[in-house]
């Protein structure tokens, strides 16, 4: 990080660590990084379990100090079921507490949801919105599940002809590439733009992006309002 931030002028770094949770490697790094000579113009991304942002709670004021400013987590589903389905291990709790610490901290916090599981129904979809809604990150983007190549789910899905749709330029986990038990592809699509709707469509949630402390959420909801990014999404479906 020292040699990219001197030498190549890298103000913004992205971590993609899967397993940087383990151990005290958070400790470790955040000590290192306080002795480098580093300007505090420095940004750093983290992708990390919720369980391990929960674990790691005493760490983050030191972590934001050295320059951690936005934390992705993966929530995935409000629903162990499915949680323990896609082998995430993970709880609604963790996710909870994850998302209030980082908040606390200063640290924009980022979730991922997947939305178009063989199960989902309507019903289901709606739960997982409230639940969005509930856990209030300060950026969330919601996926579709997607059967990329080379992956169980790939083979499973071609095997009982659920996949619809094989342009790659569509695995983008945007498009609903499959339908549901319940669901066709289209409506699956259509619930993935009202989980977007839904959420960034909240006035109160625009205003308090617009006007939040946080200079990146702040930044990141200005330029959501005026490039009118949620109608752009529901033009590329």
């Amino acid at each position: 990080m020292e040699y990219c931030y001197q030498n190549f002028g890298s103000r913004f770094i992205w971590l993609t660590d899967d397993d940087f949770g383990s151990g005290n490697r958070a400790k470790q790094l955040v000590n290192e990084l306080h002795k480098r000579k580093i300007g505090d113009d420095l940004m750093w991304f983290l992708q990390w379990r919720a369980d391990d942002v929960v674990r790691n709670r005493d760490v983050l004021p030191k972590m934001r100090q050295t320059g951690l400013h936005w934390i992705m987590i993966g929530v995935e589903r409000p629903d162990d079921y499915t949680l323990k389905k896609f082998n995430k291990n993970l709880n609604q709790e963790d996710s909870k507490t994850a998302i209030k610490l980082l908040k606390k901290n200063d640290i924009f916090a980022h979730a991922m949801f997947v939305i178009g599981d063989r199960k989902d129904t309507v019903e289901s979809i709606s739960n997982l919105r409230d639940f969005s809604n509930e856990l209030d990150p300060d950026f969330l983007i919601f996926t579709t599940l997607t059967p990329f190549p080379g992956i169980e789910l790939f083979e499973e899905a071609k095997k009982n002809g659920w996949i619809e749709d094989y342009n790659w330029s569509h695995y983008d986990m945007i498009h609903a590439i499959m339908p549901t038990e319940s669901l066709s592809r289209n409506e699956v699509q259509e619930e993935v733009y009202e989980c977007y709707r839904n959420f960034y469509g909240s006035m109160r949630r625009r205003f308090e992006g617009i006007f939040s402390s946080n200079s990146l959420k702040r930044r990141i909801f200005i330029h959501m309002v005026r490039q009118g990014v949620i109608k752009q999404l529901r033009s590329m479906f």
